[in-house]
């Protein structure tokens, strides 16, 4: 995946291994993390870009009692946070607004696109209006249905999300696919889009 993600001139990737608080503890996670990141510095490819440690952190009402510093792109305040794929209640949106608000760190919304088919449109604009940034996956704009990839690109027209990001999982069903959807973005008219997206994920790594 290095070597793809070289080939596609980038040169910085923030590695977001997913955590799930139910499954394993904080500290189980960090312990687990780190030396699978020992394990790939060991044997990247020469050249290859560099990798900054971050967390794909799944949504639970426990989070709010974590130390949520621990789980962000190293270096920064910015947390990437995975919304639950469950049916909202008035208590699971106030326990996502109660994390989102305790202003400890930077949300950020991983693959919002996938959530509005689960959640009615008021449940999720009220979400999506909460102080966050939000990221939507490559694939979706290069491989989702023509309504999804039609408001997609309004949002991003409308300067609505902040990254893209490929959530690459291997070199077959999940690759590398940053420069299609960055092709595909100039294609449709959104250059200055893209470069403001890239100028925001700049910025966040230059702290990193």
């Amino acid at each position: 995946m290095l070597r793809m993600e070289q080939e596609q001139a980038v040169d910085c990737v923030i590695a977001t291994p997913h955590f799930y608080l139910r499954h394993e503890s904080l500290q189980q996670f960090l312990e687990r993390r780190n030396a699978a990141f020992a394990a790939l510095q060991k044997d990247a490819p020469v050249g290859s870009p560099r990798v900054i440690l971050g967390a794909e952190v799944a949504f639970t009402k426990s989070l709010l009692y974590e130390d949520l510093s621990k789980l962000c792109i190293a270096g920064t305040n910015t947390l990437l946070l995975e919304l639950p794929y469950e049916k909202m209640d008035l208590s699971l949106m106030r326990a996502i607004q109660a994390l989102i608000q305790k202003n400890t760190v930077t949300i950020v919304l991983a693959h919002i696109e996938r959530f509005r088919p689960i959640w009615k449109k008021s449940e999720f604009e009220e979400i999506m209006s909460l102080p966050v940034k939000k990221q939507i996956n490559a694939g979706s704009l290069l491989h989702g249905n023509p309504f999804q990839r039609h408001w997609l690109l309004k949002m991003i027209a409308d300067e609505e999300v902040h990254f893209i990001g490929t959530d690459a999982h291997n070199c077959e069903s999940r690759p590398v696919n940053f420069k299609a959807a960055m092709d595909y973005l100039d294609k449709k008219g959104l250059s200055e889009q893209r470069k403001e997206m890239m100028h925001q994920a700049q910025k966040l790594l230059f702290h990193a």
